[in-house]
Formats: C-alpha cells, sequence, structure tokens
C-alpha cells in the first residue's frame, strides 16, 4: 500500500491543511494514487470502454436469463421428486394391498 509522505514547507508557508492531503489521496485522476484501487472503487476515467468492457452489460443479462432457466429447472426437478415418491409411496400401498389378496 502506498503512503504518503509530508512534504517539507517551505518558510512562511503554511502545511498543507487535513482536506488538501485527503484530496491529494483520494484524487481518482492522480498516477500516484491507490486508494480507489485498493478500496475496490472504479474511478471515472476518460478513456474508451475496451470490448470486453462494453460486453459485460449484454454478458450480464445472459447471466440472469440462465441464472431465470437454472431457476425453473431446479423447481421442475423438485416437482418431479415429488411426484416420484408419491408415486412409490402408491406402490408400496398397492404391494400391501396384493400380499394381503395372495
Amino acid at each position: 500500500m502506498e503512503t504518503i509522505r509530508p512534504e517539507a514547507v517551505a518558510d512562511g508557508q503554511a502545511p498543507l491543511s487535513s482536506v488538501e492531503v485527503v484530496s491529494k489521496v483520494i484524487l481518482p485522476d492522480s498516477s500516484n494514487s491507490t486508494f480507489f484501487k485498493n478500496a475496490g472503487l472504479a474511478t471515472y476515467s476518460l478513456k474508451t470502454p475496451s470490448a470486453a468492457e462494453q460486453a459485460l452489460p449484454t454478458i450480464h443479462e445472459e447471466f440472469v436469463e440462465i441464472r431465470k432457466r437454472s431457476e425453473a429447472a431446479e423447481e421442475a426437478l423438485a416437482r418431479t421428486q415429488q411426484l416420484y415418491e408419491d408415486m412409490k409411496k402408491r406402490q408400496e400401498e398397492n404391494n400391501l394391498v396384493l400380499q394381503r389378496i395372495l
């Protein structure tokens, strides 16, 4: 992590205020500032987004659609498992009835 070192203050000049120090640290376009990167925050940039960055919204939409399909498939599987258990129970009951008859 980068540290800010105090700069020498010329005679007759006031040291930087806390606000000035903080503004230097969090200035997003500063070449030596790592505050936003370390905090995991995006910084505003004038550069053109890369092809990958431009594709992100589309990829996100596809992800959401796949998640919906996955949830629907899981619900269908749960219903199928319940039907199977119900049929298995009925089969066991039918087997008991047949054993009594025979």
